[in-house]
């Protein structure tokens, strides 16, 4: 009998656990428990197979459909701020209140935009759309299965391109994106990212397509505070980072220009809001690139920060990279320009007319102008300019941006080799930048090195004990050779002690053993059972029996010292004096607590179930900087020791205290007294049907919290459940972000 796998929907035999093709186990279940569990049927034509890629807006799975008989890609409208899935439960449930409208709003802006997007089958840069319809409560679109890998990917691995290679691709883009445009959609989100390219290794010339469009991103935030979600630093022009931007073709137009850009040169353009104060990017060919100077106008052209200097239509800029004569445009002076001397006046100060006298008349006349004063007042009545906050603790940074009336947006943490933990390791927009009064700077806070527990690995072979340390993380691996007595090539002694909670790029220096000790084979000895005793009890057996001893520390449940195996066997003969490896308890395995701060309640959750530890109790409370639904702090410090099944406790974000933002004033981190809900317990095979989730309620909790508290209906709001994007895929598709047109 044949079976379909469900990592890659081929057929084999069913005799196999394991897909001969693609290592897929049978019955392996979803990654997330909000995920749709692989095998399950959609409209009665499409199969749900793995996941491909999860992010805050959806989620993508591989998929067979039945009736074509074809491989298919299947995208799931789940967008984490509103929405989850209970697990062992199918249809989705939905957050009450604003957040069902959002939703419901984002669900249809998304069918509406992949309808139009079906229309674009004979448009070859365009994924091609099969069929979109709602079901299980949300929405989903069946679309073409790539193969290939992301631009961005292709970027990494084999370096930037040159022009004669780069430009067919954007012109394949551009034409594509002429057609949408003609219908009114925009993409918002081109970047290398977003563009893959199919077989790669197949063809002279790279086929591409455009991924990703931006609905259900613009639609699902355009209500709320997150805008940094439809930012992609270096790409985004500078309209996308205004609420009320004036967006349109010349959007996606720069988007595009700075792909080539990266393609060209191999680095991402300056951000748009830092070049709109000074305008640092440097031409091509001023980075080494052998460019054609109509070419390199086109691509400039196209890269203008205002509006009304830049290439305006795809097909406009498609035009000019392929033309023989390119002119440069312009740049529109602002009132922000005064104070620049215009270059006229070197022209007449060589003509002999005194160059003071020139800049006298023109200052009186008004023409040219001088700032005498300083500081804020050079910069427009709503603007600032952004501090530095990187290398400052966390709360201090949110001190010193609120001072210069900016928000912080703490995204994510990070390791850092540089920067000390808790420490701000990067913000998106940097110092000096002139943003609006009210911005939000998106900030990434360190985690300090990366660490990993040294694995135990003295007694082992060498080529072993390598395996064991590279699998852990450790990379940084210096070999000693020793003449002790020992296993020939086996590890006699470690730098760091094993168990420990090691920084990944410190180096291991491991003593292998060169003097090969083979015994007395002359003699031969039967090698006694030690198996289950005491490391006492089985040294002393050993020795009695002529034998010498290479120990083998293992972490186990077994009492520390207790023989796990042995090697010779029990019973089998061996040379008199040669060495009996004994595998033996070291006890349980060290556990290192892991960061789970800004991370979603659900990956947190996640997180530290894999550690073998228990969520405790799990708090509500209102934060101005970190998004609702991220943990704000964990009671158990990262890289602390812990034993399993001790307790973590949660803090989670509510958002912004609503309060505190219709009266219009800032709201500071520290929040008021928050709400304590108890850890959720495990849902019964068969769950009962729950009413409705509630949202937080909208006037700040209490100062001091009931003695009694009221019982209160089950659940409050399910577990928010946004999840990274993750950087592995199956089969080509990315798995970075959201797979299909979101608009």
């Amino acid at each position: 009998m044949k079976q379909l796998c469900m990592g890659c929907m081929k057929e084999y035999d069913d005799q196999f656990d394991i897909c001969p093709y693609c290592g897929y186990a049978v019955n392996t279940p979803p990654k997330q428990s909000y995920h749709i569990r692989p095998g399950s049927m959609l409209q009665q034509r499409y199969i749900v197979g793995k996941v491909l890629g999860y992010g805050g807006f959806g989620i993508t799975y591989v998929g067979w459909d039945k009736l074509m008989e074809r491989k298919v890609a299947i995208k799931e409208y789940l967008p984490s701020e509103f929405a989850t899935r209970m697990p062992t439960q199918q249809k989705v449930t939905v957050y009450s209140g604003d957040k069902a409208e959002q939703f419901r709003e984002g669900l249809l802006k998304t069918l509406e935009e992949a309808k139009r997007l079906a229309k674009f089958e004979s448009v070859p840069g365009i994924v091609q759309i099969y069929d979109c319809f709602e079901a299980n409560g949300t929405s989903y679109i069946v679309m073409e299965f790539l193969e290939g890998m992301p631009l961005k990917r292709y970027l990494e691995e084999r370096g930037k391109m040159p022009p004669e290679q780069a430009v067919p691709i954007i012109l394949q883009v551009a034409n594509a994106m002429e057609a949408v445009h003609r219908t009114g959609i925009l993409h918002r989100d081109i970047a290398p990212d977003n563009i893959y390219i199919l077989n790669p290794d197949e063809a002279d010339t790279l086929q591409v397509k455009l991924l990703d469009f931006g609905a259900a991103r613009y639609a699902t935030t355009k209500h709320s505070k997150s805008l940094s979600v439809i930012i992609k630093p270096g790409y985004a022009p500078e309209e996308q980072y205004r609420s009320r931007g004036d967006q349109g073709t010349w959007t996606d137009v720069y988007a595009l220009a700075a792909t080539l850009y990266k393609m060209l040169t191999g680095v991402t353009p300056e951000d748009a809001m830092e070049r709109s104060v000074k305008d640092d990017l440097k031409k091509p060919s001023r980075l080494g690139v052998k460019i054609a100077k109509p070419m390199e106008t086109a691509l400039m052209n196209a890269l203008h920060v205002k509006i009304q200097d830049r290439t305006q239509t795809m097909d406009e800029f498609a035009k000019e990279l392929i033309a023989a004569e390119v002119k440069e445009r312009s740049i529109t002076k602002t009132k922000n320009d005064v104070g620049k001397v215009p270059r006229w006046i070197f022209a007449v100060a060589g003509l002999g007319v005194s160059a003071v006298a020139v800049m006298t008349a023109l200052m009186v006349t008004g023409v040219i102008q001088f700032g005498l004063t300083s500081g804020k007042s050079q910069l427009k009545e709503d603007m600032v300019r952004v501090p530095n906050v990187v290398n400052k603790e966390a709360d201090e940074a949110e001190a010193v941006l609120t001072e210069k009336e900016l928000g912080m947006s703490r995204d994510k943490m990070v390791y850092s080799d540089e920067i000390p933990q808790n420490m701000i390791s990067y913000q998106a927009i940097k110092e000096n930048t002139a943003v609006p009064v009210n911005s939000v700077v998106v900030v990434e806070i360190s985690m300090g090195k990366e660490k990993g527990v040294l694995p135990a690995i003295t007694g082992l072979q060498q080529k072993e004990a390598e395996t064991l340390l590279k699998e852990a993380g450790f990379t940084n691996i210096k070999v000693k050779e020793s003449q002790e007595d020992g296993v020939y090539l086996s590890v006699l002694d470690v730098s760091e002690k094993q168990g420990d909670n090691v920084e990944l790029d410190k180096e291991i220096t491991i003593t292998i053993c060169m003097n090969e000790t083979g015994g007395d084979p002359s003699i031969q000895v039967n090698v006694p059972d030690v198996e289950g005793l005491g490391r006492e009890e089985a040294e002393k057996a050993l020795t009695d029996a002529s034998f010498r001893i290479n120990w083998v520390e293992e972490t186990s449940d077994e009492p520390v010292g207790t023989v796990l195996g042995q090697e010779p066997k029990a019973g089998r003969s061996a040379n008199k004096n040669s060495y009996v490896t004994v595998r033996v308890s070291s006890g349980a395995e060290k556990i290192y607590m892991k960061n789970v701060q800004l991370m979603s309640e659900a990956e947190a959750r996640q997180t530290i179930e894999e550690l073998g530890l228990t969520v405790g109790t799990v708090r509500k409370a209102y934060s101005d900087s970190v998004a609702e639904g991220k943990v704000i702090s964990q009671s158990v410090a990262q890289d602390a020791e812990v034993k399993k099944g001790d307790r973590v406790d949660l803090t989670i974000s509510q958002g912004r205290d609503p309060s505190k933002a219709n009266s219009g004033t800032q709201a500071p981190t520290q929040t008021t007294a928050p709400q304590v809900t108890p850890a959720p317990t495990p849902p019964p095979t068969t769950p009962a049907p729950t009413p409705a989730p509630t949202e937080p309620p909208t006037t700040p909790a209490p100062t001091e919290p009931p003695t009694t508290p009221a019982p209160t209906p089950a659940p409050t709001e399910p577990p928010t459940t946004q999840a990274p994007a993750t950087t592995g895929g199956a089969e080509g598709i990315p798995t970075f972000a959201p797979y299909i047109p979101m608009g």
